[in-house]
């Protein structure tokens, strides 16, 4: 199968404080084999997360530092498409569901890829299901 994580779901599966038990249990039915996508802007949600920990001394930096393997280990495939077709796509999905335009791109991705898509967002989610895109349940 094919997965769309958003940073919400990582940051659950990762984050001691965040950690939830159905997160946990949903993320254990995802076999080695299958493929862990996400867009490229999931970087930067993730270094953004991250130091929004450190900022509101919810962790130190040595803590987030040891973060970083753990978001390695998830082996993502990362999709880096661009340009002006891509941002119209964003931007029609965005007004089609009232998503903001990184919530978007998970979504576009997501049905490119015909994949599930793992997110923890309430609105993406409801626009998931409404555009008829799988999400992990």
């Amino acid at each position: 199968m094919i997965y769309v994580f958003d940073s919400s779901f990582i940051t659950t599966l990762i984050v001691s404080d965040e950690k939830n038990p159905l997160v946990d249990a949903l993320y254990a039915k995802i076999e080695d084999k299958d493929e862990r996508h996400a867009p490229q802007l999931v970087w930067y949600e993730m270094a953004n997360i991250f130091k929004n920990l450190i900022r509101r001394k919810r962790y130190s930096n040595d803590y987030v530092l040891q973060l970083f393997p753990r978001l390695a280990a998830f082996q993502l495939i990362i999709d880096y498409e661009s340009g002006t077709a891509y941002s119209q796509k964003l931007l029609q999905l965005c007004f089609d569901y009232d998503l903001s335009a990184y919530d978007a791109a998970y979504l576009e991705l997501a049905v490119r890829k015909k994949a599930v898509l793992c997110t923890l967002d309430d609105g993406l989610r409801a626009a998931a299901k409404k555009h008829g895109v799988a999400i992990m349940e």
